[in-house]
C-alpha cells in the first residue's frame, strides 16, 4: 500500500529544509534559502487587507505556531537611487534605516514565478530583543515570514524595488479590487514582474492598504535602464516616471507628487547630497562609489531617541547582473555580493 504524505506533512518538511539553510555571517546579516510555499498566488487572488491577516494566512501557509505581529514597525529614515556603470549597467541603490537589528537576505524560488533575492527586517514580526539571534526557537521559526517581510530586493529579469516611509496618513484604498498590503506588494512585484511598466500595472491592479499606520512610497528599476516611483496621495496611486532613459530618480521620506502631505516630510538634504553627486559625472557611478555614496547619507538617532537607529543595510543592485552588493550594520569595511542565480553562495569580490 502506498502511504501518501498529508499536506501538512509536506509543509513542515520543507519548513526544516528551509531553516537548515539559515547561516550568519556576521553579528548584522543572514543568509537563507527559502524552500517552502509561501502562497503568494492563494494570498493575490483572496486578497490581504492588513498585517493580522497576513500572518493568518502566513501560520496556515507553512503550519507555524503563533507568530507575533510588530505594530510599532516604523522605519525612521531610507534613500534609493538609481544609475548606470561606466560599463553601462544600470544600478539601484537603497539604504534601509531603521532600529539596530540583524537583518537577513533571502532566495526565493516559487514555481511559475520568477525567482529572487532580497533583505528582510528581522524586526517585522517580532518584539524586543528576540531578533538579536535566531538561535531562539521562536525567532527560528519567525523567519518563514521572510518573503513578505522583504523591504528590498531584485528578481531574475533584474527588475529590483525598494519601499520607503512616509509620515502620513496610510493608505487605505476602496474602489472594489482586491486588496493588498505593503510587503506582500513587495513581493509580488517580485515575483511576477519583469520590467518597471509591468510593476506600475501589478499595483494598479489591486487596492493598496497599508498594514502598519503610515504611508509608504516605493521606487522600482529595471534592467532597460528604466525607473519609476509609486506614490499615494489621498488614497490615489501617482506614478512618477523619467523623463527620459539615463535619468536619475532619488527618493528618500517626503512626497515628490504635488499634493503630498509634506508637514513632516523629512529627507530633503539626504535628497540633495546624492542629486548633487550623480550629477557630477551626469549619472554614471561604479557600484563601491555608489555604496560610498549611501554611507553618506546614513542616519544615526541614539541620542535623539533613546536606540539606536542605522542604516540596517545598504544595497547596490545591479540589474543587468541581478545581483546585490551589500553592507550591514554601517560597517562598510566589510562587503558582500550576492547573486539571483547562486542561492546560499557569497560571491567573492
Amino acid at each position: 500500500m502506498i502511504k501518501v504524505k498529508s499536506e501538512r506533512k509536506i509543509a513542515v518538511e520543507k519548513r526544516e529544509s528551509t531553516l537548515k539553510t539559515l547561516k550568519q555571517l556576521d553579528n548584522n546579516l543572514w543568509m537563507m534559502e527559502y524552500k517552502s510555499d509561501y502562497g503568494l498566488d492563494v494570498l493575490l487572488n483572496q486578497g490581504v487587507s492588513s498585517l493580522l491577516g497576513l500572518v493568518r494566512f502566513l501560520q496556515k501557509q507553512v503550519h507555524l505556531p503563533k507568530l507575533a505581529q510588530n505594530k510599532n514597525h516604523n522605519g525612521f529614515a531610507c534613500s534609493t537611487f538609481n544609475a548606470r556603470t561606466v560599463e553601462g549597467d544600470y544600478i539601484f541603490g537603497r539604504n534601509f534605516d531603521y532600529k539596530e537589528a540583524p537583518c537577513v537576505v533571502v532566495w526565493t524560488a516559487p514555481e511559475n514565478s520568477y525567482r529572487s533575492v532580497a533583505v528582510v527586517d528581522t524586526t517585522m514580526f517580532v518584539h524586543g530583543t528576540e531578533h538579536v539571534s535566531f538561535k531562539n526557537s521562536k525567532t527560528h521559526l519567525r523567519a518563514m515570514a521572510a518573503p513578505y517581510a522583504s523591504m528590498d530586493g531584485i528578481n531574475e529579469k533584474g527588475l529590483s524595488i525598494a519601499v520607503l516611509e512616509l509620515k502620513s496618513k496610510s493608505t487605505k484604498q476602496n474602489t472594489g479590487k482586491k486588496t493588498i498590503t505593503t510587503t506582500v506588494a513587495i513581493r509580488a512585484v517580485l515575483d511576477k514582474c519583469a520590467t518597471v511598466d509591468e510593476a506600475i500595472k501589478l499595483f494598479s491592479s489591486f487596492d493598496m492598504h497599508d498594514s502598519l499606520g503610515l504611508n509608504y512610497h516605493y521606487q522600482i528599476a529595471d534592467a532597460n535602464g528604466c525607473s519609476a516611483i509609486i506614490e499615494y496621495v489621498d488614497n490615489k496611486m501617482c506614478v512618477i516616471e523619467q523623463k527620459k532613459k539615463d535619468d536619475n530618480l532619488i527618493l528618500t521620506n517626503y512626497f515628490l507628487t504635488p499634493g503630498g502631505d509634506n508637514h513632516d516630510g523629512r529627507g530633503m538634504d539626504r535628497y540633495e547630497h546624492i542629486e548633487k553627486r550623480l550629477k557630477l559625472t551626469d549619472g554614471v557611478i561604479s557600484e563601491d562609489d555608489a555604496m560610498e555614496l549611501l554611507s553618506q547619507v546614513t542616519l544615526n538617532y541614539r541620542h535623539k531617541l533613546g536606540h539606536m537607529v542605522i542604516a540596517l543595510w545598504s544595497t547596490v543592485y545591479n540589474c543587468n547582473e541581478k545581483s546585490m552588493l551589500l553592507c550591514a550594520g554601517m560597517d562598510y569595511t566589510k562587503k558582500y555580493k550576492f547573486c539571483v542565480d547562486k542561492p546560499g553562495e557569497v560571491i567573492k569580490l
